[in-house]
């Protein structure tokens, strides 16, 4: 049975994180034409498929042991990984919809702030899982170069 409940816990999850994707629908157009480097568009979708699924089980893993952790601390991990879903959320619609390079760096750069916080967060909590956030941090590093390079080129 508690594979069960994991099990819908991670597609719910998921079907979380992927909602502003069907929400907010990404312009390949507007992307194709921007001038400076861009990564090609199918890996988008490989790499936010893979750091969804180690956030869903990073958050499994912390709601499991919730019962161990202090309240506080997990409390402040909970909030940051809520701020942080809610601002990354929010980049395909200032991206793509708004076509504005600059806010979307900018949500690109709060985006790798609160990942990096829940992070700092998650180590008071379970080092173990912590691990997990670590390629969503270096795919935030990478957003941000790119998304200042876009900016500064158009």
């Amino acid at each position: 049975m508690k594979w069960i409940k994991r099990i819908f816990c991670f597609l719910l999850l998921l079907g979380l994180y992927f909602l502003p994707s069907f929400i907010f629908k990404s312009d390949a157009e507007f992307y194709n034409n921007l001038n400076g480097p861009k990564l090609p568009s199918i890996v988008f979708p490989i790499i936010w498929t893979i750091l969804y699924t180690l956030l869903a089980v990073h958050i499994i893993i912390n709601f499991e042991n919730k019962k161990k952790y202090n309240k506080s601390d997990f409390f402040r991990w909970f909030i940051f990984l809520l701020i942080n879903y809610i601002i990354s959320s929010s980049f395909s619609y200032f991206f793509f919809v708004k076509q504005n390079l600059f806010l979307g760096y900018v949500v690109t750069l709060f985006t790798l702030l609160t990942i990096s916080l829940t992070c700092i967060e998650s180590l008071l909590l379970n080092k173990k899982s912590s691990i997990l956030l670590i390629p969503y941090i270096l795919w935030g590093i990478i957003a941000s170069i790119f998304g200042i390079l876009l900016y500064l080129n158009n």
